[in-house]
């Protein structure tokens, strides 16, 4: 999340009077566990009445189309771009399209994000293999039956817990709420959860359909919960979990003028800031307690006391 791409290209297609779309989605983010590596994923929608049916992976691909034409993909992800090899592919998998998953809602907010953690090597593709896509899609921008549609996420600041408190008045009764409220969803982790650092993140989303281009520019505010994780190999690294407490629309801002955009920055956290404390009014009045919904918190209070309840009754006996 600290920055990164995720981008949608599909064609649209008419095949035996069935709307369809054919393409693929990109993922490419820096990972503190898979440095330099992203996703392509091949992409193919069917309408079929208010639903689509949808192909995501190479896998899926593979399975309904052949192996030869998840191969064909896995070499060049732009040739379910072209128009007739396209066409071809979802002639192909038409017969068997009731066997894949059905969609409802927003396809386009639903591909730009799920694909993102997906724990498959299968897909994975060095960063350099994944700009060389980037560029070769340039020319299909022009194309009036492919639409293109993308999130670009850019680090603006960071700052570590004490940093954060002082710059915007926060109370540590607020960092105690956050890492309660995380706990929750954290407990299979078997972790005491801690918020490690904030950021603040510009979110760029962009579309190119038809005639029509759209941008809309965000800023976001955010901390992060640094885990550590294990390889197969036995190996420890450290996965970093980002939790949102809020995001802002904001104006076009040339991209180059740095000092507004840190002016615009410290402002939009300070508002999300001030919203989210807002809403937790009640929260920051209590006084702290067990959080009984946590069985982590719940498993190291219990033994805790019960190792203190130990020590004292050992020490009774000599005074």
């Amino acid at each position: 999340m600290r920055a990164g791409v995720s981008i949608l290209a599909t064609r649209n297609l008419v095949l035996e009077n069935k709307l369809a779309k054919a393409g693929f989605v990109i993922h490419l983010g820096p990972s503190l566990d898979r440095p330099k590596v992203g996703r392509v994923d091949p992409i193919i929608f069917v309408k079929e009445e208010s639903n689509w049916r949808v192909i995501d992976s190479l896998w899926t691909l593979g399975r309904l189309a052949g192996g030869g034409t998840a191969s064909a993909f896995a070499q060049n992800p732009l040739m379910l771009l072209d128009g007739s090899s396209a066409m071809a592919v979802v002639k192909r998998i038409l017969p068997r399209i009731r066997e894949t998953s059905v969609m409802r809602g927003d396809l386009v907010s639903e591909m730009l994000s799920h694909n993102a953690g997906n724990p498959s090597i299968i897909g994975e593709k060095p960063s350099e293999e994944i700009q060389g896509i980037l560029a070769r899609l340039i020319p299909y921008l022009h194309d009036k039956y492919v639409d293109v549609r993308g999130k670009v996420n850019i680090l603006l600041g960071g700052w570590s817990v004490e940093e954060f408190r002082k710059q915007f008045s926060l109370q540590l009764e607020a960092i105690r709420i956050l890492e309660e409220e995380a706990q929750r969803e954290y407990d299979s982790l078997n972790q005491l959860v801690r918020v490690d650092e904030f950021i603040s993140l510009r979110e760029e989303e962009f579309s190119l359909v038809g005639k029509d281009a759209e941008v809309s520019l965000k800023i976001a505010l955010g901390w992060i919960f640094y885990s550590l994780g294990r390889r197969s190999t036995g190996e420890t690294f450290t996965r970093e979990y980002y939790n949102e407490l809020g995001k802002k629309d904001v104006g076009w801002i040339d991209p180059e003028d740095a000092g507004r955009w840190k002016e615009i920055m410290l402002k939009t956290v300070s508002e999300i800031l001030e919203e989210w404390l807002s809403s937790r009014k009640t929260s920051l009045k209590e006084e702290p307690e067990t959080d009984a919904k946590s069985s982590t918190l719940d498993r190291m209070v219990r033994s805790l006391t019960g190792e203190e309840h130990k020590i004292s009754g050992s020490l009774e006996g000599l005074f």
